[in-house]
């Protein structure tokens, strides 16, 4: 009686060293990026910066837009989840559409800022943090 106790928490420990790990192997990021970001919102002028080392949509006018991609390649053989994080001011203009990439495809992620109205007239900065994950 004694054993059949002891084998069944042996095996209890085994599943669930098994259960955390692949619960840990598929939340832990492959890697992850971040990029600082700008828009400027203003009504007189409207313009467009060119730099590759972060995601600046440059002078945009109200009821206007800009949009800025990041090439995501896959060099895996299993897909990837890419979830952006958006943190700063930026957060109230941006959108995106997060997206799944293949194994060894390579996908656009757009970002867009949009500002409505008057109302959002401004300097917006901020940062975005890119994860990729398992799908």
């Amino acid at each position: 009686m004694k054993n059949i106790v002891v084998l069944s928490l042996f095996i209890s420990l085994i599943v669930l060293v098994m259960s955390v790990s692949i619960y840990f192997y598929y939340i832990t990021p492959i890697s992850e990026y971040s990029y600082q970001t700008t828009a400027f919102v203003t009504k007189d002028v409207a313009g467009f910066d060119v730099n590759s080392s972060a995601l600046t949509f440059g002078s945009i006018v109200p009821g206007g837009t800009s949009t800025r991609s990041i090439k995501i390649d896959n060099s895996y053989s299993f897909p990837i989840k890419v979830q952006p994080e958006v943190e700063g001011s930026i957060e109230k203009i941006i959108s995106y559409q997060p997206l799944v990439v293949g194994p060894n495809q390579s996908l656009k992620l757009d970002f867009t800022v949009y500002a409505e109205s008057i109302d959002f007239l401004g300097n917006y900065t901020g940062n975005i943090k890119i994860k990729l994950m398992r799908a």
